[in-house]
């Protein structure tokens, strides 16, 4: 991979409990990109959903996790979805660079430190909440990922090559309500050539108690009125420009 671009949106949340007494719960939807086979050096972007007592905040990023930890927020927080599709992109600041620029909307946002290479062979995408877990709802999200070439043309993943992993908290009759949850996944596909390929990796996390078994869903925000595809379309066409002076 030589670069990566995603879109996604900013879910609505629900939360059935005040936020810890120790400081705000975040909630990441992140995409890790590492830049090394051994999974040790890497960089990400995403969207931090904040909860604090004053209410909810919205904070696209980016990250770098080596050489040095950096978290850099992107533009101002927003305390409310907007509804719209938003998009990462991250592509090698020149043909021969290890640096990396990372675009958020189409926008230059920065470039990361000297990585040890400039392509890929993994990514992680998804939900993590570190600091709550059973108390909070989040609406349906879709990450729609793809993959730049060696000839700088984005491509969807093959099934084949990504795995799932999907974590239950305790929700047996009695267990702590704080640690009960569930995500409800599904990796959206369409036929290829050669297999079917991923065309966006789905969540959505209702409330759920212990012993119970309805949930509490949590709606989705009002449909983009511009579609990933495109968007998708959009970067095909950015790439192009710049690698090929729009040939």
């Amino acid at each position: 991979m030589y670069g990566v671009f995603i879109t996604f949106t900013y879910p609505t949340a629900n939360y059935e409990a005040p936020p810890p007494s120790w400081g705000p719960a975040n909630s990441y939807n992140e995409t890790e990109f590492f830049t090394d086979e051994a999974m040790t050096s890497s960089f990400a972007f995403g969207l931090r959903m904040r909860y604090t007592a004053e209410g909810q905040q919205y904070q696209p990023y980016w990250l770098e996790y080596t050489p040095s930890y950096r978290f850099h927020p992107v533009g101002e927080p927003m305390t409310e979805t907007d509804g719209r599709l938003h998009t990462f992109m991250a592509i090698p600041h020149c043909d021969t660079c290890n640096t990396w620029d990372i675009f958020y909307d189409f926008e230059l946002v920065g470039t990361t430190e000297e990585q040890p290479t400039g392509r890929s062979h993994h990514l992680i995408t998804g939900w993590t909440l570190p600091d709550m877990f059973g108390p909070v709802g989040i609406g349906a999200t879709s990450n729609r990922i793809m993959y730049l070439t060696g000839n700088k043309q984005f491509r969807r993943f093959s099934l084949s090559d990504t795995r799932t992993r999907v974590p239950d908290g305790n929700c047996d009759p009695g267990a702590d309500p704080d640690y009960c949850w569930r995500f409800d996944t599904s990796v959206v596909t369409k036929p290829g050539t050669s297999g079917k390929y991923v065309v966006s990796w789905d969540v959505e996390k209702p409330i759920v108690k212990p012993g119970s078994t309805s949930d509490s869903q949590v709606p989705s925000p009002m449909g983009a009125s511009v579609t990933a595809e495109d968007l998708e379309r959009r970067a095909q066409a950015f790439v192009d420009s710049r690698y090929r002076g729009g040939e």
